[in-house]
């Protein structure tokens, strides 16, 4: 039977299809319910036979739907709140899940038919749906695509007049969980009064026509900044014409929904409404949102919102070196004493002799969470195993830390052949490190105790332990990590290694992991520009490449050498503070080394038994960067074009720590961690890249019915000193430095959406993205580099492109065959572990030695034999 309807007035709002696509919806959940006992699941459809455990053949719906209105659903009571899609044609309530969790949503409008008839429709979904049309179950897919979600057609009969449609969808979620459905109906159309108003959604709003204005209005305005700046306006703007002197209300708010500003926009009609200053409110993630006047949105329920997200830092960001390393440590720890993130928080208040302020219930919350074997435990574990080696024999030390820490760490499972199922992720690179060091560092605080899991002493773990650590140790000293140069997870690398390197008892493992330690920072030295770790990165996230403030290894970076910023990515910071690494001065100096010309190309292959997040065959990169004292430029050569991308940043050039410039292929337009590709981060279809020095060519070529139909740039125009996008080129200035892109289908700058003044788009399956950089010294003003570019002579023949860069070379490149450089072939593979003025190493050499300037070091990636002394 149909979902019965309210008996008062209704009123309605009325939208069209975007090219078959409904675009709006109301929306009630997702309903998390934790999956208890996950050993009754086993086999690789584990997650089909939680869904049929939990499904349920009616939809259980009461009520009437309605905009803000209640939604029942059996034991679960929500709201429907309203959802217009983005670009993507998507409801999205992806999320992350640290326990496993069966989630449910349902999603409800209505259709207008003009007639009956059957259509055919297109549902969309990451797992299983059903699809109930004026109350009868017409339809149900049952599949689990993790990332990309998958298309199944059927047909439909539709009535008459409007038709109740009803989505449920379904999800299980064990960590990043995509959880999205689209419906589409290819080729409908209707004609007439009705083309506008195909889809109708009930709605409380007395006033609909107010409320349909205020939609749209909220849809126009524009953020411009992802981070602002300590001194920066935090602003909106308006669009122009009359909505630009419309009445309402904008809040700035945490994600608490704590508001920190409130302004009312009255009839002015100002291009803008500024907030307030950065430095006004404390550091962290912020929301604009934007609603009707107080009166509209209490009283007379019309609650339509909009919501915009930024990032406000107080700290000022250090683009030279300063200070000794003492004191960037005490700035370090109190900058994380002052935060509310973390367990780690709690550890530097107990360094500083903080102790009256270290919050009982973080610790215990966090000690509680490693007992549920929450995803990420490992991360906390770690950080409260060092906390109890370097202050437990302290008087300050709580006494209500001891029994519930020691009891966790008995009782943990620290590794995955260890009985027990969970959410938790042991083989990607960073997770296994950290489990390895868990199990030597707990081993060590009690060798004969039994650990409960798997009924053996802690010196049973020391032996386990300390065998895997030194095997991870082994295979990245001598060839690197599979992660490559991750502005995201070497913090987490940061934490197992300086953890092992202070407090492991076996001399092989503690030396090897200050080694690899020094082999790491000296990387990330090579590869930042001005504390900007601007390198192709094997994995990151969306927030660490639009520009250099919220990378997670930017506390790393100003804690090791003055470049960088403090942030809220504490966890590595702190643990290297607290620990005995010292850093080489030498590696310090090459941070800070910016020469007129450094070309660096470097080979890296992690261990080929972690497969798990690689959303590729491969695991070894061959990488460039091109440095100057005015930019950075760096990619991954060649790497598996064609293939489907996960996490992996091909590509990107740095020109200060907010101007950041790279491409990418979206699937979706979602930007959280739950995506993965999603907006920004990472490829749906992964692009071939290669890069001679200064000129980069990114050539795209993906399916014809991809979701999503473009490739395009992260361009923040206001990190530029100047910019323009004019002709066929988009160019930028910081300084003395430049930059230039061009795409040969074309370049359109986005002036609205979620990224508006931040995006360039290139329509089209195949395309060829060139980048050429520049500098005052060598290229005269900007205005003449501007000049100079636009008559450069590139010419695209579908997927190759020819051209004459500035330095008058000739390059040719495309989707297959060499990269020509005047004629002759360049390598795109098979370099040196290390080539730069640094250093100078082939893959899988027993040590390296690294120079600058007048010093030298070495490095030894060779354990010694059996017998023989550390």
């Amino acid at each position: 039977m149909p979902v019965k309807q309210s008996k008062k007035k209704v009123g309605y709002l009325e939208y069209p299809l975007y090219n078959g696509y409904i675009h709006s919806w109301i929306v009630a959940g997702p309903q998390a319910l934790e999956v208890k006992e996950l050993e009754r699941f086993q086999g690789p459809d584990w997650k089909m036979q939680v869904a049929r455990h939990y499904h349920q053949g009616e939809h259980g719906l009461t009520g009437s739907p309605e905009e803000n209105g209640p939604c029942k659903v059996g034991n679960f009571q929500g709201e429907w709140r309203y959802i217009r899609t983005k670009d993507d044609h998507f409801v999205d309530v992806s999320a992350f899940y640290h326990l496993t969790h069966y989630l449910k949503a349902w999603a409800w409008c209505e259709l207008y038919s003009p007639l009956d008839q059957q259509v055919e429709m297109i549902l969309t979904t990451n797992g299983p749906a059903d699809v109930w049309v004026n109350g009868q179950h017409s339809h149900r897919q049952e599949h689990f695509y993790h990332q990309i979600p998958r298309r199944v057609k059927f047909q439909q009969q539709l009535l008459q007049g409007y038709n109740q449609i009803l989505v449920r969808m379904e999800e299980v979620a064990a960590r990043e969980c995509p959880f999205t459905m689209a419906l589409q109906l290819p080729g409908y159309q209707v004609e007439g009064e009705y083309e506008n108003k195909i889809i109708r959604i009930a709605t409380k709003a007395p006033d609909v026509k107010r409320r349909m204005f205020l939609e749209n209005l909220f849809e126009a305005s524009t953020l411009r900044q992802d981070v602002y700046r300590r001194d920066d306006d935090i602003e909106l703007f308006l669009p122009e014409g009359p909505a630009s002197s419309a009445e309402f209300n904008i809040r700035l708010q945490n994600l608490k929904a704590e508001i920190y500003g409130e302004a009312f926009r009255n009839l002015r009609r100002e291009a803008s409404v500024a907030m307030a200053k950065a430095y006004e409110i404390p550091e962290g993630n912020y929301q604009l949102m934007l609603l009707p006047t107080h009166k509209e949105f209490y009283e007379d329920q019309i609650r339509i919102t909009r919501y915009y997200d930024l990032y406000a830092t107080r700290n000022k960001y250090s683009t030279e070196p300063y200070g000794t390393y003492e004191e960037r440590r005490i700035e370090a720890l109190q900058d994380a004493a002052s935060r509310e993130v973390s367990v780690f928080c709690e550890i530097a208040k107990m360094e500083l002799g903080f102790w009256d302020s270290v919050s009982k219930q973080v610790v215990l919350d966090a000690i509680e969470g490693i007992n549920q074997r929450k995803d990420c435990s490992d991360f906390y574990l770690c950080g409260l195993l060092s906390m109890y080696y370097r202050y437990h024999d302290r008087p300050e030390f709580p006494e209500w830390i001891k029994q519930p820490l020691e009891s966790c760490i008995l009782n943990f499972k620290y590794w995955n052949d260890e009985p027990g199922s969970d959410a938790m992720c042991y083989t990607t690179e960073n997770h296994s490190l950290l489990f390895h060091a868990c199990e030597i560092l707990a081993g060590q605080l009690y060798p004969e105790r039994i650990f409960s899991n798997v009924n053996q002493p802690g010196s049973w773990h020391i032996a386990k332990g300390e065998r895997l650590a030194l095997e991870w140790l082994s295979n990245r000293a001598a060839t690197g990590f599979k992660e490559w140069d991750s502005n995201t997870y070497f913090e987490e690398d940061t934490l197992s290694l300086a953890t092992l390197a202070t407090y492991a008892n076996n001399a092989h493992v503690w030396e090897m992991a200050a080694v690899v330690l020094d082999k790491m920072y000296f990387t990330m030295a090579v590869n930042s520009y001005k504390g900007v770790f601007g390198s192709t990165h094997g994995r990151t996230y969306t927030p660490m490449i639009k520009g250099g403030y919220r990378e997670c290894t930017t506390g790393i970076s100003r804690l090791l050498w003055g470049m960088g910023i403090f942030n809220d990515r504490v966890l590595g910071t702190v643990s290297l503070a607290l620990s005995n690494y010292e850093l080489p001065p030498l590696i310090a100096a090459i941070a800070a080394d910016l020469p007129d010309e450094m070309w660096s190309r470097e080979q890296h292959i992690g261990s080929e038994q972690d497969f798990r997040n690689s959303g590729s065959i491969g695991s070894g990169v061959n990488k460039v960067t091109y440095k100057t004292a005015d930019y950075m430029l760096c990619s991954a050569q060649d790497w598996h074009p064609g293939e489907k991308g996960y996490q992996q940043h091909i590509w990107q050039a740095t020109l200060s720590p907010l101007a950041t410039v790279f491409t990418t292929h979206p699937p979706c337009a979602a930007e959280d961690g739950s995506h993965r590709p999603n907006f920004w981060h990472g490829n749906e279809t992964l692009p071939r890249v290669a890069q001679w020095k200064d000129v980069l060519v990114a050539v795209y070529n993906f399916s014809q019915d991809d979701w999503m139909g473009f490739s395009h740039a992260y361009f923040p125009a206001h990190a530029f000193d100047e910019y323009a996008v004019q002709g066929d080129w988009a160019f930028g200035r910081v300084g003395d430095g430049y930059l230039a892109l061009t795409a040969a289908r074309g370049l359109h700058f986005m002036t609205s959406g979620d990224n508006a003044y931040r995006e360039i788009r290139s329509h089209g399956c195949e395309n060829v993205w060139v980048c050429q950089m520049g500098r005052a010294a060598l290229d005269g003003s900007f205005a003449q580099f501007k000049e100079k570019v636009s008559g450069m002579p590139v010419a695209f023949s579908g997927l190759e492109v020819n051209l004459t860069s500035l330095r008058g070379e000739t390059l040719r490149f495309g989707w297959t065959g060499a990269l020509k450089v005047n004629g002759k072939i360049k390598k795109l593979s098979g370099f040196k572990h290390y080539d730069n003025p640094y250093a100078s190493v082939k893959l899988g050499a027993p040590s390296m030695q690294i120079a600058y300037g007048s010093e030298a070091m070495k490095l030894d990636f060779e354990l010694p034999s059996a017998g023989e002394d550390a």
